[in-house]
């Protein structure tokens, strides 16, 4: 309805003559789409279509997620007994129908068999053509947004997708539903699982928990390595590469030499955010984050799985580093080891503030509840915002010894740019989640200790420049974990790990 005089929406029309046939399980009318800020969403349905899609953006943005519960075997139902009250606002809003116009095309695109799309742009650009310029804008935003791998609705790769074995959109899945209790459909495991291997005659039972996945970008060799590492596991684990945009062949050839593996290609380097993406593949209880220099030891991950099955507090175990070739220990296991943070005598190892995503088993239930890693800071040191936004509610991060993972670090890291990145995104933390005060003494601690060169310098421009979002997503802790926060500080001071150099 529409305030103040609560006349009814035209769209109420739209979806009460919905063509979809009635369906018994359903309160109301089936529909293929819905209002964002008219409706209610299972968060469950939510997390598993992924929730909106980044490319959209703004604006009619609900019709690909309708499509994707869609295709989950989720419900969408159109109920008049629900009512909504919509204030509009009395200020035009320019350019609103242009963006719609344009999702309209990229959801085509995305989801639609081709020659549907191929005919919904032939629509735009024929409006396009006799002058309309709503249409002209439309059809240039989705030339600039359309990604350069997409997949149809059927699943099956577009011409345009030249990688093999790359999903670059959530197919369509054809496999039985199974019935959950609130009588909706869902799917009983991700289209894309391969049929388990039977363990050697003999040997250990693979592990079925546990999902590892892996983000990389031109780093073809080192990936290889890992996966070959991850294969002769004794777990078995099922493993989802995100391929951040490589140039150098690495989707080409893990296609080829890894065909289990789920291998997804965004088609540009999303940083961190990339494991979400792959962790909306996932299903298992459990999501073992790896990066493509390094590699978990044999049972490690069978191990994390046991730990988090006997405690349910626990939201993540992180594991002993070791360096290789030399063999030796991290400089960060003592950081990890000495943690001056105290924790239930339950927890099977010290109690952390943080946690490493390279060398971290963690519920995959958390992780999208908690929304993933944030998309505004990439890459570098992104793991400490995550760890605060899951302390803050209620879980427990804690140091297990007895896991082990290896790393043998690149030779083609950027030291240097990954100092920037992470001084940037520490400051950016820092006036995130930091009550004013904290945030204050610790940049002030910082510019006084950091490295007086042009790297630094960057650093500090690039987190004055992001200022404006970040003031506007500021969200400071309770005392409580900012008393933890501070301890944390305190003892990071006197650690080699630590360190803004490179």
């Amino acid at each position: 309805m529409v305030g103040p005089q609560a006349a009814e929406d035209p769209l109420n029309a739209v979806l009460a003559g919905s063509p979809l046939p009635p369906a018994a399980d359903l309160p109301g009318r089936p529909v293929l789409g819905f209002l964002a800020c008219a409706a209610v969403v299972r968060r469950r349905a939510f997390l598993e279509a992924g929730g909106y899609h980044p490319v959209l953006f703004f604006g009619g943005e609900e019709t690909l997620l309708a499509y994707d519960l869609a295709a989950r075997g989720w419900g969408v139902t159109h109920v008049p007994a629900v009512t909504a009250v919509h204030h509009p606002d009395p200020g035009e809003r320019p350019g609103r129908s242009a963006v719609q116009l344009r999702n309209a095309l990229l959801t085509a695109w995305l989801r639609r068999p081709v020659p549907v799309a191929l005919r919904h742009t032939a629509g735009l650009g024929a409006a396009a053509v006799r002058g309309e310029r709503e249409a002209a804008t439309a059809l240039r935003g989705t030339l600039a947004r359309l990604p350069r791998h997409c997949a149809a609705a059927s699943g099956s790769p577009t011409a345009s997708n030249t990688r093999p074995g790359c999903w670059t959109g959530r197919p369509r899945d054809r496999r039985p539903h199974r019935r959950s209790a609130h009588g909706a459909r869902h799917l009983s495991g991700p289209p894309d699982t391969p049929p388990p291997r039977r363990p050697a005659r003999g040997g250990p039972r693979p592990d079925t928990r546990t999902t590892v996945v892996v983000i990389t970008w031109n780093r073809r060799a080192e990936l290889l390595r890992t996966l070959r590492t991850l294969r002769d596991l004794p777990e078995r684990p099922r493993v989802v590469v995100t391929d951040n945009g490589s140039g150098d062949g690495t989707a080409e050839a893990v296609a080829r030499e890894f065909p289990e593996v789920l291998l997804l290609c965004p088609g540009r380097n999303l940083g961190a955010v990339g494991r979400n993406l792959a962790v909306r593949h996932v299903r298992t209880p459990y999501v073992a984050f790896c990066d493509d220099d390094t590699w978990w030891e044999p049972g490690s991950l069978r191990r994390a799985a046991d730990l988090l099955d006997a405690r349910p507090a626990p939201v993540a175990v992180t594991a002993r580093i070791v360096v290789e070739p030399s063999g030796e220990e991290d400089p960060v296991v003592a950081e990890l080891r000495d943690s001056p943070l105290t924790g239930p005598d339950w927890l099977p190892g010290p109690a952390l503030g943080s946690f490493l995503a390279a060398a971290t088993v963690m519920r995959t239930d958390a992780f999208r509840e908690a929304g993933g890693f944030h998309a505004g800071l990439w890459l570098g040191g992104e793991e400490e915002l995550l760890a605060t936004d899951l302390l803050r509610r209620g879980h427990w991060l804690c140091y297990v010894p007895e896991l082990t993972i290896h790393h043998a670090a690149s030779t083609v890291r950027d030291s240097t740019a990954r100092r920037v990145l992470g001084l940037r995104n520490t400051l950016w933390f820092t006036w995130l989640r930091r009550p004013w005060r904290s945030a204050l003494r610790r940049t002030g601690y910082l510019m006084r200790t950091v490295p007086r060169d042009r790297a630094s310098a960057r650093a500090f421009a690039l987190a004055a420049a992001g200022l404006p979002w970040v003031l506007r997503q500021r969200d400071p802790v309770p005392a409580d974990l900012e008393a933890r926060l501070v301890a944390l500080e305190r003892a990071r001071r006197t650690s080699p790990a630590r360190r803004y150099v490179g």
